[in-house]
């Protein structure tokens, strides 16, 4: 993997995830008069957050979800093949300053996660 494209894989993990931040476990309670409670605790793949949300409702959020996903991807691509040389050195120089400042088990557990993803390729 060229370090240029582990730079971008390190700054996709270290990017927001604005789907979480509008939806905050600390607000969200499950009582049993809120739909979707009688389909299971959900505690498995965001099923707490989407609990007040029937099957059909959750399956129609996470396929918007996934389309903005893509295009937001589609859109980074775009921006990164129109760079010029010195936006990239930038780039590089950002995304780095960003990895030096994590804390060291973090940087860890990233390493981790990409060695065992390059392991399985």
């Amino acid at each position: 993997m060229t370090r240029f494209k582990m730079i971008v894989l390190a700054a996709g993990l270290l990017a927001p995830l604005p789907l979480v931040a509008a939806f905050p476990a600390a607000s969200q309670t499950q009582s049993p008069a809120m739909p979707g409670a009688e389909h299971g605790s959900g505690e498995h793949r965001g099923g707490r957050l989407l609990s007040f949300l029937t099957p059909e409702q959750r399956a129609a959020f996470r396929m918007q979800a996934h389309q903005e996903k893509q295009a937001w991807r589609k859109e980074q691509r775009q921006k990164l093949a129109s760079m010029t040389e010195s936006d990239k050195q930038k780039l590089k120089a950002d995304m780095q300053a960003r990895w030096d400042a994590l804390p060291s088990d973090r940087k860890a557990r990233i390493q981790e996660r990409m060695a065992r993803h390059r392991d399985t390729r």
